[in-house]
């Protein structure tokens, strides 16, 4: 029985050592909702609710697209270090990926020309394409790092609903829509005894998608002041891999899973007040988000079968992780932005913001250490713009970005035992570094 159940032990090994290294990479996420999305935007601290320009609007909020009135392509990298530490340093690794942004007005006829527009933004890591990392809950570990490791995929159409007043100037409501998409895999590991009498593996799998909307309006309260509306959907990036072991007589072992959430934005709705023109423009808002919802990274490692007949769960002896219990937030954030004309044709533009995130995560009492600290967002940007008769259509945008980890100390509690690595009591703290530079051409 003992070799019998090593053989089992070995042939689950093997399989989901098999789909590990076929499938380390076969995710989607998105970090935008950790560093900001474009250079603009983070720039700002990450307002552009009601102020957001070209294509970073697709995340910030699709109603404002039609207020891009040429075709534009932007091109850039971006780039963060992470330095967090909880008693010591928690290795975190660089980030290092490409932009590229587009949008596209549709070329309609009579009252409904410059009326709609397509945009779509990417992130996308140098050298990954995604990394969830589900550790045991005891493990030291920052969320943080983890969660800008992936590429970032959104679309939107935009749509002006807008009059034209007397004064032959636009004014009045936009509406937008689009969607963040990301992969999530499901596989299956079959053990069992094939035709010569050995224990054996089979390991299939399917990538599926998994989308989360983004819908948005805009109205123009005056002239200079404007105010914005986004929802964005839960965005969930899991993967589940089922083992089954059958045919072995009677050695009886149930169904495991091997699943768990490998990233993870809580649905959130954020409101902005901007003043949109003139030299000075500034913007505030305020951001809900939904984190207590976040049932934490791993999952459940048996899953206990449901009987055809009544429709009841049946006992089993399941290991279900504890609840992360984490609590709603709500992020406040403050930009300005002024314009100097250096010459005709010629457009400096000088930002900054602050951003203050709460940290949706308790105190670390219990035998889980899953840290995360409240950040405080601190922004500058440049932006060049070239028209003519300098360059047609031609941008410059950067960002410098500084966050900065509040920090605390984490008191376990009498019941948590010494051997736990957060025992008796962990300080967390850290900064994160980051910036990026966009090119953009319009046509």
């Amino acid at each position: 029985m003992t070799y019998a159940r090593s053989l089992i032990a070995r042939s689950i090994l093997l399989g989901v050592a098999a789909w590990s290294i076929g499938h380390a990479e076969e995710a989607f996420a998105s970090p935008e909702d950790v560093l900001g999305f474009g250079a603009r935007s983070s720039a700002l601290a990450g307002t552009g609710t009601a102020s957001a320009e070209g294509y970073e609007a697709v995340y910030a909020n699709p109603a404002l697209l039609p207020y891009a009135r040429d075709t534009k392509l932007t091109l850039g990298f971006e780039g963060a270090y992470f330095d967090l530490r909880a008693n010591g340093e928690i290795p975190s690794d660089r980030l290092a990926g490409s932009i590229i942004g587009a949008v596209l007005p549709i070329p309609l006829p009579g009252v409904m020309k410059d009326r709609i527009t397509l945009g779509v933004g990417f992130f996308t890591p140098f050298n990954l394409v995604v990394r969830g990392r589900i550790l045991y809950p005891e493990v030291k570990q920052f969320i943080l790092a983890d969660r800008t490791q992936s590429v970032a995929v959104q679309a939107a159409l935009g749509v002006d609903l807008s009059w034209w007043n007397g004064r032959h100037e636009q004014s009045g409501l936009h509406v937008g829509g689009g969607f963040a998409a990301l992969a999530a895999l499901r596989g299956n590991v079959l053990v069992g005894v094939d035709g010569t009498g050995r224990i054996g593996s089979q390991v299939e799998d399917t990538l599926v998608a998994s989308y989360a909307p983004i819908v948005g309006a805009s109205m123009d309260i005056t002239r200079d002041l404007r105010l914005g509306l986004t929802f964005r959907g839960e965005l969930v990036g899991r993967f589940n891999v089922e083992i089954n072991v059958k045919d072995l007589g009677a050695i009886t072992v149930p169904p495991l899973e091997i699943s768990g959430i490998a990233q993870y934005d809580p649905w959130q709705i954020s409101a902005e007040l901007a003043k949109v023109s003139g030299p000075f423009r500034a913007a505030v808002s305020l951001t809900y988000k939904h984190w207590s919802a976040y049932p934490g990274p791993p999952e459940a490692t048996v899953r206990c079968p449901t009987d055809p007949m009544t429709g009841q769960v049946e006992f089993c002896d399941a290991l279900v992780p504890p609840a992360p219990n984490f609590h709603d937030t709500a992020v406040p954030r403050v930009s300005a932005e002024y314009t100097v004309a250096a010459r005709s044709g010629v457009d400096m533009r000088f930002r900054g913001g602050y951003a203050f995130e709460p940290t949706p995560a308790p105190e670390q009492k219990k035998e889980p250490n899953l840290f995360d600290e409240h950040r405080s967002i601190l922004s500058i940007g440049y932006g060049l713009d070239l028209k003519k008769p300098v360059v047609a259509g031609l941008s410059l945008d950067s960002f410098a970005e500084l966050q900065i980890l509040h920090g605390r100390d984490h008191q376990k509690d009498a019941s948590v035992p010494a051997s736990n690595p957060g025992a008796p009591v962990t300080s967390t703290s850290g900064v994160v570094v980051a910036g990026g530079t966009t090119l953009g051409v319009a046509f």
